[in-house]
């Protein structure tokens, strides 16, 4: 339940009034490393709408003490808050009094949270968060309404600088992090970086000021944002834009094999697309089952499996399987076949999921079988199952038998015209079925994408996706998968829309807004637990500087300047005074 705040539960209750202009898989979330970075990037070359999308993400994942930890739900680190920390203030500068307040208790966060050595949790924890320390001291937006603030910035700050002084890094990540926090642009200057790296070390030189270039390209948004921060290559800011992900930029949230799985239900086949391309990103050990198990995935991604060949440490139902694989590539499966018909007992194979399994493989091949003693075992098995009581517990034993199995069982039965177990079986099924539609592992256990994905598999073999049990499971996959999407304008019910006026927040509005003397919109749909932000320019977002020591320089020019008039107007006057 971790993770109820804008990725999941998100899509269980919206309205079905709205004219939705697309439906899209949702199967990312944000994480504050990729969507910080992206910021300070996409505020480097300008592009502020990006900046203001990405900065209300950030807001919307934040903890209720103003502090982020790497992606929505997870434990607060200062590494992570004080990238998030970094991101506002560029922010702020678009859109000040929008994202001030968290600034100032982000930072007062990062004090509290402070070693007495200086240090947090470990070494970029402490680099980073005397990187962040270092910009809000030197911004604009550090409030005078908490008095010492600033005096207890700057110990902290001194105390994490003395920290880093003393301790070294202990990789070339660490050792990055901390020329950046000392200004050491020597040290990195003599660093010779590979990879994901070498976008690191760009960005440390150039945010000291250097001017960089890159050659490489970079698979994740992090290094990419860093690589765009560099150079300002055009290059890198399409990548960057490309993954982007409604407003954000984050990691592939739910299961491959889970999208996977759910591909097979009618409807739901674009998932493999989504899907496939990280199939292969899966580690695979060598044993045989799990060569058998991820055969059938291989296939929905039109990839050939590597197929086991000793048989002997695999389940039935898993030769079964090898068999039915071997089948959809027209390949010979009667070593498989024989195999499971010599190992049978007496009708069975083990258990009554496992028999289930091989009956159905068995019958869909065609293959001249016996049937008879081992539907009278599924049978028996099924009443002694629902029969029975958990000595333990006393509760039906059928309670701790998955729900799969009897959906499985329920396609056997209905090949078979067994109609009495077949109706039991669907009992069963409705039973566990909850009232959003999705099915339970267990009775009244907790519900999964791949539980129901697999018994809506089992029902549609059946022919039974006419069904309403069928029918509310696919709503179930549907609401939790996919995001709809309204068109973003001035309008969009039940959104919440930020306004910018002037490089201002000018406050906000639910339902709509009136663009006119705007520099543009931020939309929030759904206004609680958002599913995408939306930036829309108007008359254009500008951004001023953020740094207080700016202004502080041209305000010493003025001085000197305005000095320089003075003195020359008084050796002036005084010539004049002696002529007379």
């Amino acid at each position: 339940m971790k993770r109820i705040l804008a990725v999941v539960l998100i899509l269980l209750a919206y309205s079905s009034t709205l004219a939705f202009a697309e439906i899209r898989p949702y199967v990312y979330e944000p994480t504050v490393p990729d969507t910080a970075f992206a910021v300070l990037a996409m505020y480097k070359v300008g592009e502020y709408e990006k900046v203001l999308e990405g900065c209300e993400w950030l807001m919307a994942i934040r903890t209720p003490f103003d502090s982020w930890g790497y992606a929505y739900g997870e434990d607060h680190e200062a590494k992570y808050t004080a990238m998030a920390i970094m991101a506002l203030i560029r922010g702020e500068s678009v859109a000040r009094g929008r994202y001030g307040d968290v600034i100032n208790s982000a930072a007062y966060w990062l004090i509290y949270k402070q070693n007495p050595d200086g240090s947090w949790n470990d070494y970029i924890d402490t680099a980073l968060a005397a990187v962040a320390l270092k910009e809000v001291l030197q911004s604009k937006y550090l409030t005078t309404e908490m008095p010492g603030l600033r005096e207890q910035l700057k110990k902290g700050l001194n105390r994490a600088i003395g920290w880093l002084e003393l301790n070294g890094p202990q990789n070339d990540e660490e050792r990055i992090f901390r020329d950046i926090a000392l200004g050491d642009k020597n040290d990195l200057k003599g660093l010779k970086m590979e990879g994901e790296l070498a976008a690191y070390r760009a960005f440390a030189l150039a945010y000291l000021g250097e001017k960089v270039s890159l050659s490489e390209d970079f698979s994740t948004p992090m290094a990419t944002a860093m690589a765009l921060y560099a150079t300002g290559e055009e290059r890198y800011k399409e990548k960057l834009m490309e993954m982007e992900h409604f407003g954000f930029w984050g990691k592939l949230h739910y299961r491959v094999l889970d999208l996977l799985d759910v591909s097979r239900i009618k409807g739901f086949e674009e998932l493999r697309g989504t899907a496939c391309p990280y199939l292969e990103g899966i580690p695979l050990t060598e044993e045989e089952w799990q060569k058998a198990v991820y055969a059938h995935y291989y296939l929905l991604c039109s990839k050939r499996p590597e197929l086991p060949e000793n048989y002997t440490s695999l389940l039935p139902w898993q030769v079964a399987e090898v068999a039915r694989v071997k089948a959809l590539l027209n390949e010979h499966y009667s070593g498989e076949v024989e195999y499971l018909i010599t190992n049978s007992e007496n009708g069975s194979w083990g258990d009554f999921y496992n028999t289930a399994y091989v009956v159905w493989v068995l019958k869909s091949l065609n293959v001249s079988y016996d049937y008879e003693k081992s539907l009278e075992y599924l049978s028996e098995n099924l009443t002694w199952l629902l029969s029975e009581k958990n000595p333990e517990t006393g509760d039906p034993l059928y309670y701790s038998t998955p729900t799969y199995y009897f959906s499985q069982a329920a396609v056997v039965f209905k090949q078979f015209g067994m109609n009495g177990e077949f109706n039991v079986t669907l009992n069963v099924l409705r039973e566990r079925q909850y009232p959003n539609g999705a099915f339970s592992y267990t009775h009244q256990s907790v519900t999964g994408i791949t539980t129901t994905a697999s018994i809506l598999w089992n029902l549609q073999i059946a022919g039974l996706d006419n069904t309403d049990l069928y029918k509310r499971g696919v709503d179930f996959l549907r609401r939790v998968l996919y995001a709809d999407l309204p068109e973003i304008g001035p309008e969009v019910q039940n959104a919440t829309f930020l306004m910018i006026k002037g490089g201002t927040y000018a406050g906000n509005s639910t339902g709509g807004v009136i663009p006119s003397g705007l520099d543009g919109y931020v939309v929030i749909y759904p206004s609680d637990n958002p599913l995408t932000i939306k930036a829309v320019e108007v008359g254009g977002f500008t951004a001023e500087s953020p740094w207080a020591q700016e202004k502080t320089e041209y305000v010493r020019v003025v001085i000197v300047i305005a000095g320089l008039f003075l003195a020359m107007y008084a050796v002036i006057w005084i010539e004049n005074r002696k002529r007379s």
